[in-house]
C-alpha cells in the first residue's frame, strides 16, 4: 500500500514537472545553445561567398576550384564585396574634400551653399553608372566639375540581390558644397 501511494505521487510530480517544462520551453525561458548553432555551421564543407568584403580571396579561390576539379565541376572566381554604405561614404568623403579646395575656390562659382544631388545606378556587375547630377541654385560648372572629376572614379559596390539574382538599382546622393568667400 505504501509503495503504491509513493508511485502514485511520483507520478503526479513528474506529470506536473512535464507540464512546466514544455511551459518554459515555449514561453521562450529556456534557450538554445548558440555553440551548438556555431558549430554546426562551421562544420559546411562547402565554401561561401562573404558578400562583404570586395577582394578577391585567393586561399578562398583556391580551395573552391580545388574542390570543384574534384568534382569535375568549373566555376568563377569568387568576388566578394565590402558594405556598400561605408564604401560610398569614404567615396564622397574623399571626393568632397578635393572638390571643396580645388572646384569651390574658382571664380565660376559664386558664395553661398549649392545642394548637388548625384542619381546613379548601380549595375548588375557592381559598376556605379551616373544618370543625373543636378545642383540647386542652379551652377553649371560645378555639375560637370562633379561629373569629370568624381563620378569616372566611382567604387564598385555589390549589386542588389533578390531571389538569388542580381538586379540593376538606383541611388541618389545629396551633398552640401558651401562657398563663403569669392
Amino acid at each position: 500500500m505504501r509503495l503504491l501511494l509513493i508511485l502514485f505521487i511520483f507520478l503526479i510530480n513528474t506529470g506536473c514537472f512535464a507540464q512546466s517544462l514544455r511551459d518554459s520551453l515555449f514561453s521562450g525561458k529556456l534557450k538554445v545553445d548558440s555553440a551548438l548553432l556555431i558549430k554546426s555551421k562551421v562544420n559546411v564543407s562547402k565554401p561561401v561567398m562573404d558578400s562583404l568584403k570586395k577582394t578577391e580571396p585567393d586561399t578562398l579561390n583556391k580551395m573552391v576550384t580545388d574542390s570543384l576539379s574534384k568534382q569535375n565541376i568549373s566555376q568563377k572566381p569568387v568576388i566578394s564585396y565590402q558594405d556598400n554604405n561605408k564604401i560610398w561614404k569614404k567615396f564622397i568623403d574623399q571626393y568632397t574634400a578635393v572638390i571643396n579646395a580645388e572646384v569651390l575656390p574658382d571664380k565660376k562659382i559664386k558664395r553661398g551653399t549649392y545642394s548637388v544631388m548625384i542619381e546613379y545606378e548601380i549595375g548588375t556587375d557592381g559598376v556605379v553608372t551616373t544618370k543625373n547630377v543636378t545642383s540647386t541654385p542652379p551652377n553649371n560648372y560645378l555639375v560637370e566639375q562633379v561629373k569629370e572629376r568624381m563620378m569616372p572614379d566611382a567604387p564598385l559596390l555589390a549589386p542588389l540581390i533578390r531571389d538569388g539574382v542580381s538586379r540593376k538599382s538606383a541611388r541618389r546622393q545629396v551633398i552640401v558644397f558651401v562657398k563663403e568667400k569669392n
